[in-house]
C-alpha cells in the first residue's frame, strides 16, 4: 500500500488488491484511493463518463471525485477558471499546455489543473514522473558559472525549471529563493539571446517562486536589521528586464513592486544601499505606469470604435425602443445575462424634459435602478473569472463553501445551511462585520458559473461559532434547468464558490418589484401631470375647494403651550361585537382624532375659520410664530398639490414639517370627512434615523399616545418603539379586532403549514442524526443503499444477522483501544472542517500561540455603527472613478501569502509518511475517550467522500480488510446516498410548506392593512414603502409627506404613491445630499443621482427655500455662504451660541501634509495623524468641562471611524463622544464638531471630498464650535469649492498649522497645538503653570492649571488636617473643611492597661480597652485536654474556648505509617485527620518510586517507560500500557531457537553450552552460547572476572552471563539459582518485580536468557496496569457515570437536613461528557453520596429525638464538620484509607451518641417513676464518656459501648408498660395515626386521642383514675403531650401544628374527589397553577381551623390563604378548556362550593 501526500491508494502490484478505480471526466483531482505517486505504475483513467449520465434521483459526487485531504485543488479554466481563494494566484497547468487552441473562448475552455505539484517531490498528481527529484545543489552548482552557461543549463529539459519554480521550498526557504534570483539576474545579462531569455522569464508569473519573493522582500537582515537591499535590487533588475521584454505578462509581479514601494515609504534612515535600490524601483514603477497608461488608451479607443464590448456593459442609446417589456424582466439576472457580452439597454434620466407616458417613465427608472444593482454584480463576476489583478470592489468572494442541505428553521422556515471555509471565516470579526447581513444576495456556483443558484441571506447567528450561514432560495427566478442549480441536489461533496453583492439587495428588490406592479394607465398614474409633464400650475389638492377653511389654532397658540390628543371611538363596543358581520368592502368611520389646546380660547375667532386658498386672510408670520419664508413655505405646502420646501442647514425644515403635519391633523375633517373611509397621512424618509427623529418631534409636540404606526423593524428610538407595527399587531390580536373571515383564513393556512412542518421535522431529526452520529446499518438497508455483496461482507462476523452496531464496529468506534491515524492526531492541520479540534495539544497549541496575534491582525472589521438597510449602499462608496487597484493590492497580497503559507504547512504534515513505501500509514494505538470518539465521528462525517458509483461497485474484497481511512471514505459515500434520499423524500413537503409560508405572508399583509387603515399617521422608510406597495395602494393615502426628499431616488418615491394620492409634500435640500448610485457611470452619463426633488427645482417648479438659520454661530454660518447666497442668521445664534472655551477661535481649520493610508481590506482610507489629533483635541475639550454628549467627531471615511473608535475604546474621558461618518450624520447637529477630512496623498486624489454635497453637510453640523483637520492645500488645489473656502478662511485668519490654545486663568499663556503630542503639554486643559487657587478650606489647589471646575466647587483637598488633638497627637484626617471642628478619634496606638485583667496592650489612643479587646496570651486547658496559650479575651468564655482550635501538633501515626502533620484542632482532636502531607515513596508496580502525596492513591507512573527488547523500545509513559512487540523472538543459537513472538513466553529453555567465539585478545569467550559475549577475559581481566560474589567465580570452567542493563557479568549457575529462588519461593508471597542484578540491584529487562521470566513479569504488570487505568470500556464508564448522576439527583431529592445547592457545582463534573472520569473519581463521588445519606439520616434522627440545644452542639456541629471535610477533598482522587476510616468511625460515634442521649432524656422524663441503680448509672456514664471523649472512636470503644447497650437493654422499656422500642413502634404503626395524638395523665400513664387529636370529651385514667382528655379542643391542664411515644414535638391540635403546616396527605381528608377528578382529566394551560390548586385544596381543613382559632395571627394567615385561593380559582376558570357546557358548569360549581366552604 502506497502512502501519499493527499491520500492512500491501492498499488497495482499489490497481491491482495483486486480493485480497479476509474476517474470520470471533470475530476479536479484524483481520489486518495487512486493516487499513487511513488509506484512505477498507476491505475487506468477513464475520462468518458460524464456527469449527466448519472442517476438524477440520488446525485452524489458521481463524476466529480473530490479530494478532502488537499484543499489546494480546484478546477481552473484557461481564462475564466478560478482558484481556491479569490486573492490567490496559482501556477498554470503544465500538463495541458498543448491544449491552447481554445484560448480565445474564455468561458468554454475549462480544464482541471493537473499540474499542482507535490509538496515534497514536486511530481504532478495525474501521471508518474520519470525524472529525478529536484535538489538544491543543482542550483548552487550553477552559481559560479557564466551567464550563457547558466541560460543553456536552465533551458535543458532535465533541469526542470518549472518544477523548481513551483516547489514549496521556493516559497518557504530563503536560500532557495535567493539562489534562483541570483541565477535569473545572471540570465538577463545574456543580451544576445533575447528569445531564450524570454523563454525563462515567461515561466515566472503565478509560480510559488513569485509568492516566495513577495514574502521575503519585507523581511529584514538578521545582522543589519535592515531590508535585504541586495536581494531586492536583484529582483528589480530581473523585473526591469521582464517589463522591457514581455510587459503585458507582468500583472503577477506588480504586487511585489507595491509592497517594496510601501516598505520604502516607512524607512527612516536612508542609506546608500537604499538610494541605489530606490533608483531601480522608480524605474520599474515608471515602466508599470507606462504599461497601465497604454492599456487605458487602448480600452478607450476600443470603446469609441466598437458597439459591442466585453468590458463595458452599460451603453446609452436613446433612439431605439426598449428591446423588451421592463415588467417582464427578472429582478435578479440569470447566468446568461451576467456572462453576456451584450450591452445593457439604458436610457438617460430625463432631467430637463418630460416623459411620454407612464410606461416611458417607469421603464427608464426601472432599468436604471436595476443596472445600479446588477452592474456591480456583473463586473465583479467578470473580474473574478478573468483573474484580473487588484481588489474586487464589486463583490465579495468566498471559496470552499459547502452545502449542508435544507433545514426547517423555527423563525425563517426552510433554509439551506452553507458551511464556510473556516480558514477564511475565522479571520473576520463577525460581531461587527457588515458582511453577509440579512437580506443580501448571494450567487452560488460549482462550475465556474456555467450554472448557479441565487439565494438571500436569512440568518448568520451561527457564523462566528460554527461558520454556518443560513440562506433562502429566490422564488420566480426563470432560468433553464441547465443553468439553474437546485440546492436540493447540492450536497456536501460539492465545493461551491459564493459571490456576495456589495450593493445591498434588500434596498433594490422591493422597489424594483413595486415598479413593475404600477399601473401604466396615465389616468390612474399618481400625480401624472407633475411627474411626467412637469406642469407648474398652482393646483390645490383635490380635497381643497375654494370654500375650504382651516382652523389656524395650532400655529397661533404658544408653541410651548399644553396640548392634549386622543382618539374618540363612540361605537367601539358595538363595533367589536359586530365587526365579523360587516362586509369587507364596507368602510368604517367610527374613530375621530381630536387635538385640544389649552390656549385655544385665546385664538381670535376669525382665525378659526380661514379660507385656505385666500392667503390674505392668513395670520401674519409673527402671529404664526414663523419667519416670512417659513410662512411662505407653509402656504405652498397646504395649497399646492405638489409642494417643494428646500431647507438649508439649520433653517428648521424638520420643525416646519412638524407644524405642517400638526395643521393637517388638526383639520383632518377637511381631507378625511365623516362618511368616508379614513386614510392616514403617509410619512416616508430615506433613513430610519431621520424618520424616527421626525416622528419623535410630532409625538412630543402633540403628546400622542395612539394613532401613529411606525412600520419597520429597525427602529432604535425608545419613544417611537411603542408605536411600532409589531405592537399594533399584538394589540389587535389580543382584542380580536381582525374580521373573523380573515382570522379563519389564517388558521386554514396554519393547518397546512403545520402538516408539512411535522413531516419536515421528522426528516430534520434524521438528517441531524446523520451529521452527528454513525447511522445504524438498518437505516441503509431499509432503502437498499448498500450493495448486497457489501452487506454480506459487513455482517459476516455476525453470522449474517443484521446488527445495528456493525458499522460502528467496522469503523473502529466500539473498541476499547483503537488505532487512530497520526494525521487525525493533528486535526488542526488535517482538515479545515476540523479547524478547532487539535488532538496534539502541545504541538498545535504552540503553533496557535505563534499565529494568534497574526490572525487577530488579519481579521476584517467591517463594523459600521447605526447603519440601517436603506443606508447600506451608501457605506460602500469608494473614490468613484479614482479607485486604483494598485492602492489596494497590499492587503490582498498579504492574505494570499498567508493562505498559501497555511496550505504549505498542511502539505508538510500530510506528507510526513511519504518515505515509507508499502505501509498504509502511521497509526497510534490509544485508549479511547468520549471526546476522542465524538471527534473521530466528526472527522469521519464532516469530509466529502472521494468515491463514486463506479469505484464503489469495483470493491469486491472483504470490507473488513480495507484500511481504516478507506472505510471512513466508503461510509461517507453511503452517508451521502442516505442524505440524498432523505432530501428527495421530502421535496413535496417542502413545496407545500413554502406555499403555505407564502400564503401566510400574504395574509399578514392583509392583516396589516386592517391595522393601518384606522391610524392617522403611517410612517416608514422608502424601502419599506416599496415592500408594502400593495398595502399602501389599498390604504389610498391622500397626503404623502417626504422628508429627506432630495436624497431619495425618484423610483423610491413613486412606489410610495397610491393612485389616490392628492397631496405630495417634498422637504429636503439637494445641495446637501443627493441619491447615491453604486455605479458611478450611472451618475455621470445617466443622471441617476438627480432626485425628483432636484428635478423639480431645476425645472423651476414652485418651491420655497428657507433662509434663516437657527443653528450655527455666525462665523460657522459664513462657510455656508459658499453654498447658499441668501442664508441669514437668526438673532438667537448671535446671543445663545457661546464661544469655545480655551480656544481662540470657534472655527478653525488645521492644515497638515501627513500622508493617508489604506485600511486592511483596501476599501477605505484612514489618516493616523488626523485621528490622533482629533482624539487629543476631544480630550482637551472634555477638560474644558464640556460634556461628552456635546462633542461629536465626524470623519469622511469609514476606515477612519473604525480606527478612532478602536483608539478611544479605552479612553474613559471620551466615553459618550460619538464618532460618526459624515453621511450618517445628515440631519443631526451638536455643539462642537471635530471633523477629520482624511485625504492626503501625493497623487492629488481626494475622492468624494470634491463632492459639494458632502462638503456642505460636513461643515454645517456644528452649533458653537467647528474644528476641521485636513490637507487644505491639497483640497484647495484639486477642488474649486475648497479653494473658495480656504481663501475665505485665510481672510478671517481661521486656518493654520495648529489650534491656538489659551488659559482662562492666565490669559497671556498662549500655545500652538500643531500636533497631537502638543496637547500633552496642557495635561489638565489649562496651561503649564500651577493653579494656585485658594480652596474654601484655605489650602492651595495643588493641580496644574485647569479649566474644569473653574470655581473649585468639586475639587477635593487631599492635604492632612494636622491640628493637634487634646491627647497631644496630630489629627490624621484629610482636610475636612465642611466639619472643621469635628476631628476623627485618635487612632495612634499607645500602651494601655486593662482594668479588669490588668494586662497591658497596644491600643488606639482614643479608645479604652476592655477585657474583650485583650490579646494577652494565658495558659488554658482546652476540651481536648491540652494546656495551650489562648487570648485573654476568650479565656473566660466556654463557647469561645470550645471553638478555639488547639495548636498542639497531632503526631498520630496514620494508617500509611506516617505521622500526622496537622494540629489537634485541624484534626478535630484526632477524629478527622487532615490528609497526609508526606511523599508516598512506595515502589510502584514498575519498580519506580511514587512521588505523589501519601494521601493520594498512587497515580500511574509518569516516567519514560524502560521496557525494551532487541527490536524496539516503548516510547510511552511508564504507567501506560505497553504495546507488545510483534517481532519474531530473537532468542536463538545453533542449539536452540524460539519460534514465538518476542512478547510471548519462549518455547525453548536457556542454552548452557559454552560460547565458542574468540575475544579480541585471542582467548576463549567466557559466556554462554546464544548470549551476548562478555567483554572481559578470564586471563586478561582475571581480577574483574574472579571477583567473589557467590563463590563460584574462581572455578576454571565457570561461565558468565552479561547483563545489558547494568553491564555486569555474573556466574551463570549462581545467577540462575538466585533468580529462580526470587520467583519460585513457595513459602512466601512474591511481589511482582523484574529480576535484579545481585551486584547493583538494577532491574534485568533485556537479558535474553531470562526473557521467559521477564515476559511473565510484563504480562503481570500489564494486568495490574489495566486495573489501575480502569479495565472498563468507555460504555461501562459512561453507564456508571449515568447511574451516578441518577444517584446524585435522587440523593439531592431525598436529603432533608442537608442543602446541596451550595455544593452542587462539586458534582458538575458528572454532567461534562467530554471529561473522562477515572475509576478513582467515580468511586470518590459514590463515597460522598453514601456518606451524605448516612449523615442526613443521623441529622433527621438526632433532630427528632433530642432537644435543640443538645442536637446543635453534639450532633449537628460535628456532622457539618464532616460535610465540609467531604467537599474540601480534591475532585481528582478518592479518599485515602485513613480518611475513610476516620469518617466511618465518626459516623459510628455520632449514631451511638444519639442513642445514649435519647436514653438519658427518656430516663430524665421518667424520674418520677424510675430510679437508676448504681451499676446502671455507671454504665450510662461510661457510654456518655465513650461517645464524647476526645480522640477517635475506636473499634474497642465500639465493642465496649455495644456490650453496655446489651447490658442496659431493659432501660429502653417505657415505664409502667414494660415495652421495648420496637414494640412502641409497632403500637404506633398499628393505630395509623399522625403524630401528636399521645398524651399522659398527671401520673405519667399514656393514652391516645383519635380523629383530629384535639380533646373534645373528658374521662378517667384506667390506671390511676386521674382526669384525662378535655373539652372544645382544650386539654385538661394536668395532662400533657407525650411526644416520646410517637416521636412528635407537639400535639396534633396545637398552635404549633397550625403554624407548621407541613402535613402528610393522610391527615387531609375532605370531600373534593369529584373536583380533583375533573382537574386531572382537563387539559389546562398552566401546570404550575394546577399544582397550586391541588395544594390549596389539601390545606383547606387547616385554613378552616385557623379561622376558628383564638390566635389573631392564625386568622390573618387564613385570610391571606383565602385571598390567594380565590386568585387561583379565577385563573383556573379562565385557563380550563371548554369541553361541553354541562361538564364545565358541573366542575365550576364544585370548585365554587369548595371556595364557599373556605369563606
Amino acid at each position: 500500500m502506497s502512502n501519499t501526500r493527499s491520500g492512500r491508494g491501492f498499488s497495482s502490484n499489490d497481491r491482495n488488491s483486486k480493485i480497479r478505480f476509474h476517474l470520470s471526466e471533470g475530476s479536479s483531482t484524483a481520489s486518495p484511493l487512486m493516487q499513487d505517486i511513488n509506484d512505477s505504475t498507476s491505475p487506468s483513467v477513464n475520462h468518458n463518463i460524464s456527469r449527466t449520465q448519472r442517476n438524477p434521483l440520488i446525485q452524489s459526487n458521481t463524476g466529480v471525485v473530490r479530494h478532502h485531504g488537499n484543499r489546494t485543488r480546484g478546477s481552473n479554466t484557461r481564462e475564466g477558471g478560478r482558484q481556491t481563494n479569490s486573492n490567490e494566484h496559482y501556477r498554470p497547468s503544465s500538463v495541458n499546455d498543448n491544449n491552447n487552441n481554445n484560448n480565445n473562448n474564455r468561458r468554454s475552455s475549462i480544464r482541471p489543473d493537473y499540474a499542482a505539484s507535490n509538496s515534497t517531490t514536486g511530481n504532478p498528481t495525474n501521471k508518474i514522473s520519470s525524472q529525478p527529484p529536484i535538489r538544491y545543489d543543482t542550483l548552487t552548482k550553477l552559481l559560479n558559472k557564466q551567464p550563457d552557461e547558466i541560460l543553456a543549463e536552465m533551458l535543458r529539459p532535465n533541469f526542470q525549471l518549472k518544477k523548481f519554480l513551483n516547489d514549496n521550498r521556493m516559497r518557504n526557504q530563503y536560500d532557495w529563493i535567493l539562489s534562483m534570483t541570483t541565477l535569473l539576474e545572471q540570465v538577463i545579462k545574456c543580451v544576445g539571446s533575447r528569445e531564450r531569455v524570454v523563454m525563462i522569464l515567461e515561466q515566472l508569473p503565478k509560480t510559488l517562486y513569485i509568492d516566495g519573493v513577495y514574502v521575503e522582500v519585507r523581511k529584514t537582515d538578521i545582522i543589519t536589521d535592515q531590508l535585504r537591499f541586495n536581494f531586492i535590487k536583484s529582483f528589480l533588475n530581473i523585473s526591469n528586464a521582464f517589463l522591457s521584454m514581455i510587459p503585458n505578462s507582468a500583472d503577477d509581479l506588480t504586487k511585489i513592486f507595491e509592497r517594496i514601494e510601501l516598505l520604502f515609504t516607512k524607512i527612516q534612515m536612508k542609506t546608500s544601499e537604499y538610494e541605489e535600490t530606490k533608483v531601480i524601483l522608480d524605474e520599474v514603477l515608471e515602466r508599470v505606469n507606462e504599461i497601465d497608461h497604454r492599456k487605458q488608451q487602448y480600452q478607450q479607443s476600443k470603446i469609441k470604435n466598437t458597439t459591442t464590448t466585453t468590458t463595458n456593459h452599460i451603453e446609452y442609446e436613446d433612439n431605439p425602443p426598449p428591446p423588451d417589456d421592463y415588467r417582464q424582466l427578472q429582478i435578479v439576472p440569470d447566468v446568461r445575462e451576467i456572462l453576456s457580452e451584450k450591452r445593457t439597454y439604458l436610457r438617460e434620466n430625463i432631467v430637463d424634459g418630460v416623459y411620454k407616458d407612464p410606461q416611458h417613465y417607469l421603464d427608464i427608472h426601472f432599468r436604471l435602478l436595476r443596472a445600479d444593482f446588477v452592474g456591480p454584480l456583473r463586473d465583479g463576476i467578470e473580474q473574478y473569472l478573468s483573474k484580473a489583478g487588484g481588489k474586487n470592489f464589486n463583490v465579495r468572494i468566498y471559496e470552499n463553501v459547502r452545502s449542508l442541505g435544507p433545514r426547517l428553521s423555527p423563525r425563517n422556515g426552510i433554509v439551506y445551511d452553507l458551511y464556510l471555509d473556516p480558514k477564511m471565516a475565522s479571520k473576520i470579526s463577525w460581531a461587527n462585520s457588515r458582511r453577509l447581513i440579512y437580506g443580501n444576495l448571494l450567487v452560488l456556483t460549482h462550475d465556474q458559473f456555467k450554472s448557479c443558484a441565487f439565494v438571500t441571506i436569512e440568518d448568520r447567528s451561527n457564523i462566528e461559532k460554527d461558520f454556518i450561514l443560513s440562506v433562502k432560495t429566490l422564488e420566480n427566478v426563470n432560468m433553464t434547468e441547465q443553468i439553474q442549480i437546485d440546492l436540493d441536489d447540492i450536497d456536501f461533496s460539492y465545493t461551491l464558490t459564493m459571490i456576495e453583492t456589495m450593493t445591498y439587495f434588500e434596498a433594490y428588490r422591493p422597489v424594483l418589484s413595486a415598479l413593475q406592479s404600477i399601473n401604466i394607465d396615465e389616468s390612474s398614474f399618481p400625480l401624472a401631470p407633475f411627474l411626467l409633464k412637469l406642469t407648474n400650475e398652482k393646483i390645490p389638492p383635490d380635497y381643497v375647494t375654494p370654500t375650504t377653511t382651516y382652523d389656524f389654532t395650532p400655529l397661533l397658540v404658544d408653541p410651548n403651550s399644553d396640548v392634549k390628543t386622543n382618539i374618540v371611538n363612540p361605537d367601539a363596543l358595538s363595533t367589536r361585537r359586530t365587526v365579523h358581520r360587516v362586509p369587507l368592502t364596507q368602510q368604517l368611520t367610527t374613530k375621530e382624532f381630536r387635538i385640544t389646546y389649552k390656549q385655544s380660547n385665546q385664538v381670535e375667532r376669525k382665525f378659526k375659520s380661514v379660507s385656505l386658498l385666500d392667503t390674505n386672510q392668513w395670520p401674519t408670520s409673527d402671529e404664526l410664530h414663523l419667519n416670512p419664508k417659513q410662512r411662505e413655505a407653509l402656504i405652498l405646502a397646504l395649497t399646492h398639490k405638489v409642494a417643494l420646501i428646500q431647507g438649508p442647514p439649520g433653517t428648521g425644515k424638520t420643525f416646519l414639517g412638524v407644524r405642517i403635519t400638526e395643521m393637517l391633523l388638526y383639520n383632518r375633517s377637511v381631507w378625511c370627512p365623516p362618511g368616508e373611509q379614513s386614510t392616514p397621512i403617509l410619512m416616508i424618509c430615506h433613513t430610519n434615523h431621520a424618520l424616527d427623529q421626525f416622528l419623535e418631534l410630532i409625538i412630543k409636540r402633540l403628546k400622542i399616545n395612539e394613532g401613529i404606526i411606525r412600520v419597520g423593524n429597525r427602529c432604535q428610538n425608545t419613544t417611537i418603539q411603542p408605536f411600532s407595527l409589531l405592537n399594533a399587531r399584538r394589540h389587535v390580536r389580543e382584542n380580536r379586532a381582525i374580521p373573523s373571515s380573515i382570522y379563519h383564513q389564517k388558521h386554514a393556512i396554519l393547518d397546512k403549514k403545520t402538516e408539512a412542518e411535522e413531516e419536515l421535522k421528522v426528516h430534520e431529526h434524521k438528517m441531524e442524526q446523520s451529521r452527528t452520529n454513525i447511522i445504524p446499518l438498518s437505516s441503509f438497508m431499509q432503502w437498499n443503499l448498500i450493495d448486497d455483496e457489501h452487506i454480506s461482507s459487513l455482517l459476516a462476523p455476525y453470522n449474517d444477522i443484521p446488527v445495528d452496531t456493525a458499522l460502528s464496529d467496522w469503523l473502529g468506534l466500539n473498541y476499547e483501544y483503537e488505532q487512530i491515524p497520526d494525521d487525525f492526531l493533528n486535526l488542526g492541520e488535517l482538515e479545515t472542517s476540523m479547524l478547532n479540534m487539535n488532538m496534539n495539544d502541545q504541538e498545535v497549541g504552540q503553533q496557535q500561540q505563534q499565529q494568534q496575534q497574526q490572525q487577530e491582525e488579519e481579521k476584517v472589521d467591517d463594523n459600521e455603527e447605526e447603519i440601517n438597510e436603506e443606508e447600506e449602499e451608501e457605506q460602500r462608496r469608494r473614490d468613484e472613478l479614482e479607485i486604483d487597484d494598485n492602492e489596494n493590492m497590499f492587503a490582498a497580497t498579504i492574505k494570499k501569502s498567508q493562505t498559501t503559507e497555511s496550505k504549505s504547512t498542511k502539505k508538510q504534515i500530510l506528507s510526513t509518511n511519504d518515505d515509507d513505501d508499502g505501509e498504509e500509514g502511521k497509526w497510534t494505538v490509544v485508549k479511547k475517550k468520549p471526546y476522542d470518539r465524538r471527534r473521530l465521528i466528526k472527522y469521519i462525517i464532516q469530509n466529502p467522500t472521494t468515491f463514486n458509483d463506479q469505484t464503489v461497485q469495483q470493491i469486491n474484497i472483504d470490507l473488513w480488510l480495507l484500511p481504516m481511512t478507506q472505510r471512513y471514505d466508503l461510509y461517507r459515500y453511503w452517508l451521502l446516498k442516505y442524505q440524498q434520499y432523505l432530501q428527495y423524500s421530502v421535496r413535496e413537503a417542502r413545496r407545500a410548506y413554502n406555499q403555505a409560508a407564502s400564503a401566510l405572508a400574504e395574509y399578514h399583509q392583509e392583516e396589516d392593512y386592517y391595522i393601518l387603515k384606522d391610524s392617522v399617521i403611517v410612517a416608514m422608510t422608502t424601502t419599506c414603502a416599496a415592500k408594502y406597495h400593495n398595502v399602501l395602494e389599498k390604504l389610498q393615502s391622500k397626503i404623502v409627506i417626504v422628508e429627506e426628499a432630495a436624497a431619495i431616488f425618484e423610483a423610491h418615491i413613486i412606489t410610495a404613491l397610491s393612485t389616490k394620492c392628492e397631496h405630495l409634500i417634498l422637504i429636503g435640500d439637494h445641495v446637501q445630499l443627493r441619491p447615491n448610485p453604486s455605479v458611478y457611470r450611472l451618475v455621470t452619463k445617466y443622471h441617476m443621482d438627480v432626485s425628483l426633488f432636484e428635478r423639480f427645482i431645476k425645472n423651476n417648479f414652485p418651491n420655497v427655500r428657507l433662509n434663516i438659520q437657527h443653528r450655527m454661530r455666525p462665523e460657522i454660518a459664513r462657510l455656508m455662504k459658499h453654498f447658499y447666497d441668501d442664508l441669514e442668521d437668526h438673532t438667537s445664534v448671535k446671543t445663545d451660541r457661546p464661544s469655545i472655551r480655551s480656544i481662540d477661535s470657534s472655527v478653525y481649520f488645521i492644515n497638515h501634509s501627513n500622508i493617508e493610508t489604506t485600511v486592511a481590506d483596501g476599501s477605505s482610507k484612514r489618516n493616523e495623524f488626523e485621528a490622533n489629533y482629533v482624539i487629543a483635541l476631544a480630550q482637551y475639550l472634555r477638560k474644558q468641562d464640556y460634556p461628552a454628549e456635546k462633542i461629536t467627531i465626524l470623519v469622511m471615511y469609514l476606515g477612519q471611524r473604525q480606527f478612532i473608535a478602536k483608539q478611544t475604546k479605552n479612553i474613559k474621558l471620551l466615553h459618550g463622544v460619538r464618532v460618526m461618518v459624515t453621511d450618517n450624520y445628515q440631519g443631526e447637529e451638536n455643539d462642537i464638531i471635530i471633523l477629520s477630512l482624511v485625504r492626503s496623498n501625493h497623487d492629488k486624489k481626494i475622492g468624494f471630498l470634491k463632492t459639494n454635497n458632502r462638503i456642505c453637510v460636513a461643515l454645517s453640523r456644528a452649533r458653537c464650535g467647528l474644528f476641521v483637520i485636513g490637507n487644505m492645500n491639497l483640497l484647495a488645489e484639486v477642488e474649486d469649492m475648497w479653494k473658495k473656502i480656504v481663501k475665505s478662511l485665510i481672510a478671517t485668519n481661521e486656518i493654520g498649522t495648529g489650534l491656538c490654545l489659551s488659559c482662562r486663568q492666565h490669559s497671556k499663556e498662549k500655545f500652538l497645538a500643531d500636533k497631537p503630542e502638543s496637547f500633552m503639554k496642557r495635561p489638565e486643559g489649562g496651561c503649564s503653570k500651577p493653579c494656585d487657587a485658594r480652596l474654601k478650606c484655605g489650602h492651595r489647589c495643588e493641580l496644574m492649571c485647569h479649566n474644569y471646575d473653574y470655581e473649585h466647587k468639586e475639587i477635593v483637598c487631599r492635604k492632612k488636617c494636622n491640628e493637634i488633638l487634646s491627647c497631644g497627637h496630630p489629627c490624621t484626617k484629610r482636610c475636612h473643611v465642611s466639619t472643621s471642628n469635628q476631628h476623627d478619634p485618635c487612632r495612634i496606638p499607645v500602651e494601655k492597661k486593662i482594668s479588669t485583667c490588668s494586662h497591658t496592650i497596644r491600643f488606639q489612643c482614643a479608645r479604652t480597652p476592655t477585657s474583650d479587646d485583650c490579646t494577652h496570651p494565658i495558659m488554658k486547658n482546652l476540651s481536648c485536654g491540652h494546656c495551650v496559650h489562648v487570648p485573654c479575651r476568650i479565656s473566660s468564655s466556654p463557647s469561645e474556648l470550645q471553638r478555639f482550635s488547639c495548636p498542639n501538633p497531632c503526631n498520630t501515626m496514620l494508617a500509611c505509617k506516617h505521622k500526622c502533620t496537622g494540629t489537634c484542632g485541624s484534626c478535630h482532636t484526632g477524629r478527622l485527620h487532615i490528609p497526609c502531607q508526606q511523599k508516598c515513596e512506595r515502589s510502584l508496580i514498575c519498580s519506580h518510586v511514587c512521588k505523589a502525596p501519601c494521601a493520594a492513591n498512587c497515580p500511574p507512573c509518569l516516567r519514560n517507560c524502560e521496557t525494551r527488547c532487541v527490536h524496539s523500545q516503548c516510547k510511552k509513559k511508564c504507567g501506560e500500557l505497553c504495546i507488545p512487540c510483534k517481532e519474531p523472538c530473537a532468542y536463538k543459537c545453533k542449539h536452540l531457537q524460539c519460534t514465538r513472538l518476542c512478547s510471548e513466553p519462549c518455547n525453548r529453555g536457556p542454552c548452557n553450552e559454552p560460547c565458542d567465539k574468540k575475544l579480541k585478545c585471542g582467548h576463549d569467550c567466557i559466556g554462554i552460547c546464544g548470549e551476548p559475549c562478555p567483554q572481559q577475559c578470564r586471563i586478561c581481566n582475571k581480577l574483574v572476572v574472579q571477583e567473589i560474589l557467590f563463590g563460584t567465580e574462581e572455578e576454571p570452567n565457570a561461565r558468565f552471563v552479561f547483563l545489558p542493563d547494568c553491564r555486569h557479568i555474573i556466574e551463570v549457575t549462581a545467577l540462575d539459582k538466585f533468580i529462580e529462588n526470587s520467583f519460585n519461593n513457595p513459602h512466601e508471597n512474591t511481589a511482582i518485580r523484574f529480576p535484579e542484578c545481585p551486584r547493583c540491584k538494577q532491574n534485568i529487562r533485556r537479558c535474553t536468557r531470562y526473557m521467559p521470566i521477564i515476559n511473565q513479569v510484563h504480562n503481570l504488570i500489564a494486568q495490574v496496569k489495566k486495573k489501575i487505568l480502569g479495565n472498563q470500556s468507555e460504555k461501562d464508564l459512561n453507564e456508571r457515570r449515568i447511574r451516578l448522576i441518577k444517584d446524585f439527583e435522587q440523593t439531592e431529592y431525598n436529603l432533608k437536613e442537608i442543602n446541596l445547592q451550595q455544593k452542587k457545582n462539586f458534582f458538575d463534573i458528572l454532567y461534562d461528557q467530554d471529561n473522562l472520569l477515572s475509576d478513582d473519581i467515580l468511586i470518590l463521588m459514590k463515597n460522598i453520596l453514601v456518606f451524605l445519606n448516612e449523615i442526613d439520616k443521623l441529622l433527621i434522627d438526632g433532630r427528632k429525638k433530642l432537644p435543640i440545644n443538645t442536637f446543635e452542639s453534639l450532633i449537628s456541629l460535628p456532622l457539618n464538620h464532616i460535610i465540609k471535610y467531604l467537599f474540601a477533598h480534591p475532585q481528582y482522587r478518592n479518599f485515602a484509607e485513613q480518611q475513610i476510616n476516620d469518617i466511618e468511625a465518626e459516623l459510628i460515634r455520632i449514631h451511638r451518641l444519639i442513642f445514649i442521649e435519647t436514653l438519658v432524656l427518656s430516663i430524665k422524663q421518667q424520674t418520677s417513676t424510675r430510679n437508676l441503680k448504681p451499676d446502671e448509672q455507671e454504665g450510662i456514664d461510661s457510654m456518655l464518656y465513650l461517645t464524647t471523649k476526645t480522640g477517635r472512636f475506636t473499634g474497642f470503644d465500639q465493642q465496649k459501648f455495644d456490650s453496655l447497650v446489651k447490658k442496659l437493654e431493659h432501660l429502653n422499656n417505657l415505664p409502667g408498660l414494660g415495652i421495648t422500642e420496637r414494640e412502641r413502634v409497632a403500637i404506633v404503626a398499628a393505630l395509623n395515626l399522625s403524630r401528636g395524638h399521645w398524651y399522659v395523665c398527671p401520673k405519667g400513664h399514656p393514652y391516645v386521642i383519635t380523629e383530629c387529636g384535639g380533646a373534645n370529651q373528658e374521662s378517667h385514667c384506667p390506671e390511676c383514675g386521674e382526669r384525662i382528655g378535655g373539652q372544645n379542643h382544650q386539654l385538661v391542664s394536668t395532662n400533657r403531650h407525650f411526644g416520646l411515644m410517637d416521636d412528635s414535638q407537639y400535639a396534633a391540635w396545637s398552635d404549633e401544628a397550625n403554624l407548621n403546616m407541613i402535613l402528610p396527605n393522610e391527615v387531609l381528608g375532605f370531600q373534593t374527589d369529584k373536583s380533583l377528578e375533573w382537574l386531572s382529566k382537563s387539559r389546562l394551560v398552566d401546570e404550575n397553577v394546577r399544582s397550586m390548586w391541588e395544594s390549596m385544596v389539601n390545606m383547606k381543613i387547616h385554613i378552616i381551623a385557623m379561622l376558628d382559632s383564638d390566635n389573631d395571627g392564625l386568622r390573618i394567615v387564613a385570610i391571606k390563604f383565602i385571598e390567594m385561593f380565590a386568585l387561583v380559582l379565577s385563573r383556573r376558570t379562565q385557563d380550563s378548556i371548554v369541553t361541553s357546557s354541562n361538564e364545565q358548569d358541573f366542575s365550576l360549581n364544585l370548585l365554587q362550593d369548595d371556595y364557599r366552604i373556605l369563606r
